[in-house]
């Protein structure tokens, strides 16, 4: 769950549940009463609990989002709220409720779920940056697999080996660059690195990715 277990989860569920019920319900008193301004002002100390809450369980995309949430109601402190504003800001509450919700039942971890609320949400506070970029938490706990065919060579092998490697990787790339095919000759020695990657320095997942960006480029050259 890119860092928050599901028995952990469960432990802040019904604390941000019921805080996010809270807003809501503030939220809904304001709408039905626009006079009442004062209705909202608990919920940025709500939002906060539930944005320290996600943060404490490793939900770095959903804490993000929160946070956000807290901007928007801090942006209409002292300012009669814009009714348009409000329903952005109730609807990305709900969106955080339900993502939480889905969180605990199994779901997997996709912050970018919330993307569409979280632009609209980021455009009324001002961040005119905004992008999908900012709920992209990938888990970079994930090790690449190891080669089906993994070895490892002894020590005074292993400069000469590289040095071969490389230049049959250079011959393949020529190949390429003059329009000759070459991506099988690349392929190869990319794949004879994958073998040893774990005699090699990080980042050692490179070497399982390689050679399929090399084949994709090789599907690219024959089209």
């Amino acid at each position: 769950m890119g860092g928050a277990s599901t028995t952990i989860l469960s432990w802040i569920t019904t604390e941000v549940d019921q805080a996010l019920s809270l807003v809501r319900e503030h939220i809904a008193r304001h709408t039905a009463d626009s006079r009442d301004a004062a209705a909202l002002k608990p919920c940025h100390e709500h939002m906060h609990q539930v944005s320290g809450a996600l943060r404490m369980v490793g939900l770095a995309g959903a804490t993000r989002f929160s946070e956000t949430i807290e901007s928007g109601f801090a942006h209409l402190s002292g300012k009669r709220p814009d009714p348009a504003a409000i329903g952005v800001i109730d609807r990305s509450v709900l969106a955080l409720q339900e993502y939480v919700d889905g969180l605990e039942r199994g779901q997997a971890n996709v912050p970018l779920r919330l993307c569409p609320v979280y632009l609209e949400l980021s455009a009324l506070v001002g961040a005119r940056d905004a992008s999908e970029k900012d709920l992209f938490f990938p888990d970079l706990s994930l090790q690449a697999p190891l080669h089906p065919g993994n070895r490892t060579l002894p020590p005074a092998e292993l400069k000469p080996f590289l040095l071969t490697q490389r230049a049959l990787f250079q011959r393949g790339l020529l190949l390429l660059l003059r329009g000759q095919g070459g991506a099988p000759e690349m392929r190869r020695p990319l794949d004879a690195l994958h073998q040893i990657a774990a005699q090699l320095p990080e980042p050692r997942a490179l070497w399982w990715v390689a050679p399929g960006l090399v084949e994709a480029l090789g599907e690219r050259t024959d089209a």
